[in-house]
């Protein structure tokens, strides 16, 4: 009988070995019945043991070499032969004859006995390449081999083996079931990694989906904080919700002290707390101001009413804040250093709106602690009526020529459909009182002209970015819209601003651009937009590398170490290849194919500007940027221009520019660590943009180029130029005649 499940290799290995040591005189006995079981040494066993976990190991190195020969197979066989161990023992202590020697086999019986295991091991292989069906059979006849083999053996040599057997089978199970366990404990922790995985994506999921969620709250609360603020400034009635019936809370008239009143209107209040520009509701009695004056003696408080609320406004006013909340932090406001009164105002056509005055505004100072006084009266009452506006905008004291400026800076902007990143604005009158914010002149009744702006989107690019760019200021940097740049930067190169520093650019969440602030239009050309200028250059290496003069320091000074992020409003970050030559944001080409049609007094007179020039320059800039393209135009406006010196503060100067730095791969711009590498740019340096402004950024004073050679490079590039139809030639000969 065999032993059931007992490697059948092994099997044969075995019997080869016994076979070795048989004698012929015991061979025809039978093993009937023993008075006692066959004994085998415990070292044998050992030995046997060990040998069988040595084959075991080889076996299993044979089976990953599928190719291994007929020699090699013979030479393992041989080997674990020759292991075995019994020639030096004699058949062992269980009796049963040989003596101390092997016993002598006839050669032919060996070889027989040798090519029946060769053919059992060449089975073998071809079983592990044979379908299960195949290896069933297969299986059967090994079987049926095996028993006429071990009948061949002597009855004391059956009994010995089939102990050996018994004890490898039990020797053999127990790692086989301990890498069942291995396998069942590797499964299991596999299975709980995986578990574990699906958990820590489905944490991450959930941890991404919160996150959104709270910054959607957190934007809906300062939505709602926004929108309830102006509700408060600007309607003072409220309504349950429910039946839409007034639901005002009247003020408590009993306290208030001598010369102040609950409600009153525009007209009969002298002072008043909140304006509303909404109709009082019924009932309230807005006639009280008006019924105090007339009881009030002429020896009291000057006669004059204090109203807690008051109607009949068309403006709401309130002080512009010092800053405001941006995930979580203060990101400071900037009003500005001109000295202009800027509020905000909230009014029933425009809404939300933002209010500008150079003059005239009751008093009102932007800068209470530290600014001038405000002038009372407007330059244009004070001097002679043919007196010709300054040449630039928004000058310090200043009404209707700043006004009539900006409103022609409005109307040309419409036309070149550049709206989308600057406000629109017009000129309006004030009927309201100033914010009651606890200032000289607050409460004061005003009844003035002043300008009118759209409410510019987000935050001033330059409270964000000033510093670094940090971990949760990096995703707006990165939304930055490329064709809103393109757009901004056109519209200063166009209108020639000079004054654009990274205050009067603003920038939301979704990576919109807003343009505040152009009073600087028909000037030099100094914007951070546009590399080349002064305000630019101060973002790139340093205010006292560009202005030491105007500074306390030794002179020169060295550009700093570092580069504001700023840089990266740098036009060419933003543009297909760095270059735009004539690829104009859509509307522009129409708008300065008609500028270049009409005239300068046409211009002039069309627009309503203040001065001529204004239009002088408006149509240079024009006839430049159709004949030299994006670039040109802008290198001919610094060709115009003075070389910075190092030393001078100023809007009219040029420096030499090198290639863009779109990141802090290319430039030493100031980004936190945490963020590690970051670059904004739409696309790669083109040929274009390599040949005129170099492959390598170069940080410092050090780029050796000028716009009359950048101007000579870019007259040799094929770059395509805009076809000049036969309408435009008539046109600009009848201009030139």
């Amino acid at each position: 009988m065999l032993v059931r499940g007992f490697p059948s290799s092994v099997l044969f290995v075995l019997f080869l070995s016994l076979f070795a040591s048989f004698d012929d005189d015991a061979s025809d006995s039978l093993f009937v019945a023993a008075e006692k079981k066959p004994v085998v040494p415990a070292e044998t066993i050992a030995s046997w043991h060990e040998h069988h976990k040595r084959f075991r190991e080889r076996q299993m190195k044979n089976r990953q070499n599928a190719m291994m020969g007929r020699k090699e197979r013979l030479e393992m066989k041989s080997g674990w032969v020759d292991e075995w161990g019994n020639a030096d023992r004699g058949g062992g202590g269980g009796g049963g004859g040989g003596g101390g020697e092997r016993a002598s086999v006839p050669e032919e019986e060996k070889k027989e006995k040798r090519d029946a295991i060769e053919n059992v091991l060449e089975k073998s292989e071809k079983l592990r390449r044979t379908t299960s069906k195949e290896s069933n059979e297969w299986l059967t006849k090994e079987v049926e081999l095996a028993k006429e083999l071990f009948e061949k053996i002597p009855e004391k040599k059956k009994g010995e083996i089939l102990r050996a057997m018994e004890n490898f089978l039990e020797f053999d199970e127990k790692p086989r079931e301990e890498e069942k366990e291995r396998k069942k404990e590797e499964e299991k922790v596999s299975s709980s990694e995986t578990t574990l995985n699906e958990e820590k994506e489905e944490v991450d999921e959930e941890s991404e989906k919160v996150r959104k969620e709270e910054k959607r709250r957190t934007l809906e609360s300062l939505e709602k904080e926004r929108r309830e603020k102006e509700k408060k400034l600007a309607v003072v009635e409220e309504t349950d919700g429910k039946d839409g019936k007034d639901a005002f809370v009247p003020i408590d008239e009993d306290d208030l002290p001598k010369g102040t009143v609950a409600y009153g209107t525009y007209d009969t209040c002298d002072t008043c707390e909140l304006c509303s520009v909404e109709e009082p509701p019924e009932s309230v009695d807005v006639t009280k101001a008006e019924k105090a004056k007339e009881k009030a003696s002429p020896s009291s408080s000057d006669g004059k009413i204090h109203c807690k609320r008051c109607f009949g406004c068309n403006v709401v006013l309130s002080r512009l804040e010092s800053n405001q909340d941006l995930h979580g932090k203060k990101v400071k406001m900037f009003a500005g250093a001109s000295g202009a009164a800027v509020v905000r105002g909230y009014t029933k056509e425009h809404g939300n709106v933002i209010i500008k005055s150079w003059c005239d505004f009751g008093g009102y100072k932007q800068h209470p602690e530290t600014a001038a006084k405000h002038p009372l009266k407007c330059k244009e009452e004070t001097e002679s009526k043919n007196a010709r506006c300054p040449l630039k905008g928004g000058i310090h004291a200043y009404g209707e020529c700043n006004y009539r400026f900006l409103n022609a800076l409005d109307k040309l902007t419409v036309d070149a459909n550049l709206t989308g990143i600057v406000p629109r604005t017009w000129t309006g009158s004030v009927k309201s009182f100033l914010p009651w914010d606890g200032h000289a002149v607050q409460g004061h009744k005003i009844d003035v002209r002043s300008q009118f702006y759209e409410v510019a989107k987000g935050y001033s690019i330059e409270a964000v970015y000033g510093g670094s760019v940090a971990k949760d200021t990096v995703d707006m940097f990165k939304n930055i819209k490329h064709e809103e740049v393109i757009k901004a930067a056109t519209f200063d190169l166009l209108f020639s601003e000079q004054d654009r520093h990274g205050q009067n650019v603003f920038i939301n969440e979704e990576g919109d651009i807003t343009l505040i602030d152009s009073e600087g239009c028909f000037g030099p050309t100094n914007s951070l937009l546009l590399p080349g200028g002064q305000k630019f250059e101060v973002y790139r290496i340093g205010y006292n590398a560009v202005c030491c003069g105007n500074t306390p320091l030794s002179c020169p000074q060295p550009a700093g170490d570092h580069s504001s992020p700023l840089v990266g409003m740098d036009y060419r970050c933003h543009a297909d290849d760095h270059f735009i030559g004539f690829d104009w944001p859509e509307g522009v080409e129409p708008f300065l194919r008609k500028i270049q049609k009409m005239t300068e007094d046409d211009v002039h007179e069309v627009y309503e500007m203040t001065r001529k020039e204004h239009a002088s320059h408006l149509k240079r800039s024009v006839d430049e940027m159709l004949e030299l393209g994006f670039e040109g135009a802008l290198l001919k406006a610094y060709q115009r221009q003075k070389r910075g010196d190092g030393l001078t503060y100023g809007n009219d100067y040029w420096y030499p520019i090198t290639r863009a730095c779109c990141g802090n791969d290319i430039c030493p711009m100031r980004v936190d660590n945490v963020v590690g590498r970051l670059n904004i740019e739409k696309s790669a340096q083109g040929e274009f943009a390599r040949k005129l402004w170099g492959s390598q950024y170069v940080h410092g004073l050090e780029v050796k180029n000028s716009p009359s050679e950048s101007l000579r490079t870019l007259a040799s590039l094929p770059v395509p130029k805009l076809e000049k139809g036969s309408e435009v030639l008539v046109d600009r000969l009848k201009q030139q005649q």
